[in-house]
């Protein structure tokens, strides 16, 4: 075939990317040509179940590189071995925003540290030694936060309740259209004692030193949580997002604050949607598109990086029934409920 005879639209019409044949597994990871993948109840389209399940961190990863945000929902079978360093990294920020929800709830430091060691899901001696990140390190981070309270840190706000329980932790999930939902968790909201005004407080862990606030000024997390304290605290316009940044290496925490606008609600809502017809955009075309430039990440290899140009097919298996989100949230919000809210202020 000469080069004049190609017809690159005809080409790639007829070979679609991850379009290469239908391929099951059965649960020793060999081929079953039968088996289907899992649909919930009532949903009519192709998009499969596990893309539609959005989160904040799924979403960066979506802008990042979508073929790795593909993968990731749809639980490649061929990844890269986690490393012992981001294995100890999850399990250090996971337990230290946990240790700060549960000091704000007034547990004693035993029963922290408790929790904290059964919450810990990877080697209790492991060390991440450049990070400065441990389980012991968890539980200084714990020591300072501590300290930081009977100093007097937020001793002027008090934690909010709500639906008798802690609001720590606090689920959402949020229905979009075409079955897609955008699912959070809350770290913790308070109250000011005198004023009522809100505070969201959202904990973050690093290993960086030199803080920049413009990284979380304009924040999608903390944006999407405002979304939620519209339904708890309706008569309420703008809310206090205090950003508590534990740098790892300096054992020091560093409150940032910022507020968060009903302009900035409305912003999110726009590109909240506009990445639900991006992601179904992909889903028609057959194609997520691979960003190179997100290959190498906080000093390490994507996941994928080796087999990310496969076949979709090759590379993950058919959702179950078994993948179904079951989590009861607490805070369950329509779009149309939504927009609504939002409306209501402009009134």
């Amino acid at each position: 075939m000469s080069t004049t005879d190609f017809q690159l639209d005809q080409f790639l019409d007829a070979t679609p990317v991850g379009e290469l044949g239908p391929l099951t597994f059965d649960d020793s990871g060999t081929r079953n040509p039968s088996q289907e993948t899992f649909r919930e109840e009532g949903y009519t389209g192709n998009t499969d179940y596990r893309i539609r399940q959005l989160s904040y961190s799924s979403l960066l990863t979506l802008h990042s590189c979508p073929r790795k945000f593909q993968l990731n929902r749809l639980r490649s079978t061929h990844r890269t071995e986690e490393d012992q360093r981001s294995t100890i990294t999850f399990a250090y920020g996971h337990v230290v925003g946990e240790a700060i929800q549960l000091a704000l709830t007034g547990l004693s430091k035993e029963q922290i540290i408790w929790k904290m060691f059964l919450m810990w899901h990877t080697d209790l001696l492991a060390r991440d030694e450049k990070g400065n990140k441990s389980f012991w390190e968890a539980v200084t981070a714990l020591d300072r936060f501590t300290a930081l309270r009977e100093q007097g840190f937020l001793n002027e706000y008090e934690l909010v309740y709500f639906q008798g329980r802690p609001a720590c932790e606090l689920s959402f999930c949020i229905q979009l259209p075409d079955g897609f939902r955008l699912r959070g968790f809350v770290d913790a909201v308070l109250r000011h004692r005198i004023s009522g005004k809100i505070l969201v407080l959202e904990c973050k862990t690093t290993g960086s030193s030199a803080l920049n606030p413009a990284t979380y000024k304009n924040s999608a997390q903390a944006i999407g949580y405002s979304i939620v304290l519209d339904h708890l605290f309706p008569e309420m316009s703008s809310y206090e997002v205090l950003y508590l940044i534990y740098t790892t290496k300096d054992r020091e925490y560093n409150p940032i604050p910022f507020t968060k606008t009903y302009l900035q609600r409305a912003l999110w809502i726009r590109e909240l949607l506009l990445d639900v017809e991006m992601i179904k955009l992909y889903e028609d075309a057959g194609v997520y598109p691979m960003h190179g430039e997100s290959c190498f990440s906080f000093f390490r290899e994507c996941e994928f990086f080796q087999t990310c140009t496969l076949s979709t097919d090759y590379l993950t298996k058919p959702c179950t029934p078994e993948e179904e989100d079951r989590t009861e949230y607490q805070v369950v919000i329509g779009l149309a409920d939504l927009l609504d809210t939002q409306l209501e202020k402009l009134s």
